[in-house]
């Protein structure tokens, strides 16, 4: 009997330790936080929504959390849609253990977006004048960017975010008196600071 019992506790500290090394190397595919992390999302505005597909889980043991990425989810506001390369999450056990919130930050990368549609869609959520004004003076122009934002234990967003990214070929056109074509830079945004990097742009 004695032998039985410790064969199934040897069997069972075996396949828990394969499933770690799986979960780990491979990592699962799962819809589980979907909707978490939709909700996360109207947190921020209510009118915001994502169509996401299934995540893939990967576990980190030494952190004791888990990777999540998606690829290719979308974007929408309302009647608009931006297309999204990935987003990243990192999911802590503990909490996930304890049945709290579990998020603990969210990594959106972008896939090449045209900025004169993304202007209208800020403009959408913000209707200021400086908006109205950009949106008009843009006639072409490609951004690409990565959104970090992060969580509190009890899921409230952070003001600590960060935004990286570049814009590229892009044309701007001041009530047709300066004109400026071939627009390029590097750009990073906190809440309290924009800078710009390797300006490159032919005025006139």
């Amino acid at each position: 009997m004695k032998k039985i019992i410790y064969r199934s506790i040897f069997s069972l500290i075996i396949f828990a330790f394969l499933f770690v090394v799986y979960l780990t190397i491979f990592g699962i595919e799962t819809s589980k936080f979907n909707t978490q992390i939709e909700n996360k999302l109207k947190t921020i505005n209510k009118d915001f929504a994502i169509q996401l597909n299934q995540i893939k889980l990967v576990l980190d043991p030494l952190k004791f959390q888990l990777n999540a990425k998606t690829l290719g989810p979308k974007f929408k506001f309302r009647n608009k849609s931006i297309e999204l390369e990935n987003i990243q999450s990192k999911i802590s056990l503990r909490s996930l253990l304890k049945d709290q919130f579990s998020l603990e930050n969210l990594t959106i990368s972008t896939k090449s977006l045209d900025i004169k549609n993304l202007v209208s869609i800020a403009r959408s959520i913000n209707k200021n004048t400086e908006l109205f004004v950009l949106e008009n003076f843009i006639k072409k122009g490609y951004l690409i960017a990565d959104l970090n934002f992060n969580f509190d234990d009890k899921g409230n967003l952070k003001d600590d975010f960060i935004i990286t990214g570049f814009i590229k070929d892009t044309k701007i056109d001041i009530f047709k008196k300066y004109k400026i074509d071939n627009l390029n830079l590097i750009f990073d945004m906190s809440n309290q600071n924009l800078n710009l990097q390797d300006i490159k742009l032919s005025l006139n």
